[in-house]
């Protein structure tokens, strides 16, 4: 029998299989409805933000009270201390804090690519997983490369890369016919495992999640695209964990309202305002702090593994 985390196919499909509606979406507000600017942000505080903010649902919810009391120090106090260290080091080299932030999102959001491949699996398939987490990293890699080709230049040459070699990347980089080949090979290849459709979509979306940095310009056009299907699936997750046959109370209504102001408020923290340098990383790093918190507690609040976090949250799942 084929696995559903929910029972709406719409919505199963659409929003953690392969949630490519994203794309025509963004494009189609961006070009003809909405200035560029304001279409990012309504997609960073409709999924981006309120994704971020699902991670203190966990805290929320009165069932984990045991499992969080038992272990305050790994998700509680060391993810404080954390971010107060990422904070400080922010203010004083900023961009070194964005580019570790970069990384930890580049490895949380791959590790969940590969959570969600178990779901819908009876078993580890070590093949297709390696495939996600290299095709990932790869993708990461050549974006970077892409967006920020001076400073990868210099890494170059700083270990003496071959002058060839470097100029045979370039080539690849600019050369779109090249790199539509090679990510629809391995596309492809994603689909070979013998198993049903479900996971052969969620391998594919694993596989190709970081695939518009090579395409697009802008990389705010590539975070939401590509890291907007993580949004979405880490969402459903959510409601289908904390919302879904549960009694509508005040309680749940007030940690509703807190998602979206939440959202809302770290969402126009993020907005290129014309302040002073300083100040502005100030805000930035606020929304930033708050991130790094959630890529570390993930870690451990979807530990299935763990028989706590599997019968309070893994059971529901399928339920």
């Amino acid at each position: 029998m084929i696995k559903s985390l929910i029972q709406n196919k719409f919505l199963e499909i659409n929003f953690i299989l392969f949630p490519i509606w994203i794309l025509p979406v963004y494009f189609l507000m961006k070009f003809f409805i909405l200035p560029p600017e304001l279409t990012f942000l309504i997609f960073l505080i409709l999924l981006g933000e309120t994704h971020f903010a699902s991670t203190f649902l966990f805290y929320f919810n009165k069932q984990n009270r045991r499992y969080i009391k038992k272990n305050k120090t790994s998700i509680v106090f060391m993810p404080i201390f954390l971010c107060i260290c990422f904070f400080i080091f922010g203010m004083k080299h900023f961009e070194h804090a964005v580019l570790i932030g970069a990384v930890a999102s580049g490895i949380h959001v791959t590790r969940q690519s590969i959570g969600i491949s178990r779901l819908y699996s009876t078993g580890k398939n070590i093949v297709f997983e390696i495939l996600i987490y290299f095709l990932s990293f790869l993708f990461l890699f050549i974006g970077f490369t892409r967006f920020y080709q001076k400073d990868y230049l210099t890494l170059l040459n700083i270990f003496k890369i071959n002058k060839t070699i470097i100029e045979n990347f370039n080539f690849l980089l600019t050369s779109n016919s090249l790199l539509i080949l090679l990510v629809s090979f391995l596309a492809f290849l994603s689909l070979f495992e013998k198993t049903h459709y479900k996971k052969k979509l969620v391998n594919l979306t694993g596989v190709l999640i970081y695939s518009p940095y090579l395409f697009v310009n802008n990389v705010y056009d590539a975070i939401v695209i590509g890291v907007g299907a993580h949004w979405s699936q880490y969402l459903l997750l959510n409601y289908k964990i904390y919302f879904f046959k549960e009694q509508m109370d005040y309680k749940k209504i007030l940690q509703i309202v807190f998602i979206f102001l939440y959202a809302l408020v770290m969402g126009l923290l993020g907005i290129n305002y014309y302040f002073d340098k300083s100040i502005l990383h100030f805000l930035i790093l606020v929304p930033f702090t708050f991130q790094f918190f959630h890529y570390y507690v993930d870690a451990f609040i979807w530990r299935f593994s763990v028989k706590e976090i599997r019968e309070n949250i893994g059971y529901k799942l399928f339920s």
